[in-house]
């Protein structure tokens, strides 16, 4: 079915994770940037003035520092219980530069919590195989007419380099398109815990993750985002306002926008339903042990999609029924 916020979150998670395959080892260098050394001229470190006065040549190695621009009103929450404290935030897997985006209140609960958890380890090599095809190409998928309607919508190049892709990769390509191209916010985050040498829990294997998705975005689904391309690529510039705005309203109103587009394309309520319950509800839910677990031991940082954070189901709600305290953080 067509993207489903749920859905489009999960599918930027995949294929934001490909950086995330060196976001463990290389992405908090990007957190930490390790001074550049200067490199002098030997014969002077000074240009002389028109005057003969001397003055300092220009560093050709000096990087300006990215202007902060922090959010105000993230989607972070605290979950209290036992006198312990574990600490959610909700990422935007990408199109959110995370080092210029999230307040310092966010890096500093994740520094000072002995854990880390995400939702899955998107290294997997299993992953390549859900993205990259074997065998057969997308053109052979999706028929002519719909090949076509493809180069139409992301350009013939871009098409060229979805011919090798699966249906749930060249949606993700989609997804991704017309998103700003920023680091994988999760994958940042890894990268900074394993920096200042957090335990790691993944929360799920990612290849069950990608055997889910691959499940529900199949060629016909594909063909949906297709048709409904233009309507999809607004949605997701909503989605992208909605998450800096910090309005957990806002992207709950997209899924039911989503979910009317799906039903007039032909899906059935059941379907719809079916979808929702495997990729949010159900890993919700599965997540809970793990987290509890984890809070047990003494609290920690989770990062998670924004979507299992806020609405029904949610894994704050089911937390919440569990006795913990939950109260949205703001900077």
């Amino acid at each position: 079915m067509k993207r489903s916020v749920g859905l489009l979150v999960m599918i930027v998670s995949l294929v934001g994770s490909y950086g995330c395959k060196k976001a463990g080892n290389e992405s908090a260098k990007k957190t930490e940037p390790q001074p550049i050394p200067k490199v002098e001229s030997k014969e002077s470190k000074e240009t002389p003035k028109e005057d003969g006065s001397a003055n300092a040549a220009p560093d050709p190695w000096k990087q300006e520092a990215a202007k902060k621009d922090p959010l105000k009103a993230p989607f972070f929450w605290s979950a209290e219980k036992d006198g312990k404290t574990t600490y959610f935030l909700g990422t935007m897997h990408m199109g959110v530069e995370a080092e210029q985006r999230l307040p310092q209140i966010v890096w500093d609960k994740l520094d000072a919590q002995p854990t880390f958890a995400m939702e899955a380890d998107l290294s997997d090599p299993k992953l390549a195989s859900s993205i990259i095809r074997a065998s057969g190409t997308l053109k052979e998928d999706l028929g002519e007419e719909y090949w076509k309607k493809l180069e139409k919508a992301v350009g013939p190049a871009m098409a060229a380099q979805m011919e090798r892709l699966t249906p749930m990769g060249a949606a993700a390509m989609m997804s991704l398109k017309d998103l700003p191209k920023t680091s994988p916010m999760d994958g940042v985050l890894l990268g900074r815990a394993i920096n200042k040498k957090k335990t790691v829990v993944y929360l799920e294997e990612g290849a069950f993750q990608a055997e889910m998705l691959t499940k529900h975005m199949g060629t016909r689904a594909l063909k949906m985002m297709i048709d409904f391309y233009e309507k999809a690529k607004s949605q997701s510039l909503a989605m992208l306002d909605g998450y800096t705005a910090g309005d957990p309203n806002a992207i709950l109103k997209l899924n039911d926008e989503q979910k009317a587009d799906a039903i007039k394309f032909g899906y059935t309520e059941k379907e719809y339903a079916e979808q929702m319950e495997d990729i949010l509800y159900k890993r919700n839910a599965n997540w809970i042990p793990a987290l509890e677990k984890l809070h047990a031991a003494g609290g920690g940082f989770v990062a998670v999609g924004a979507l299992h954070l806020i609405g029904p189901k949610s894994v704050l709600e089911l937390l919440e029924k569990k006795g913990f305290k939950i109260t949205r953080v703001k900077p």
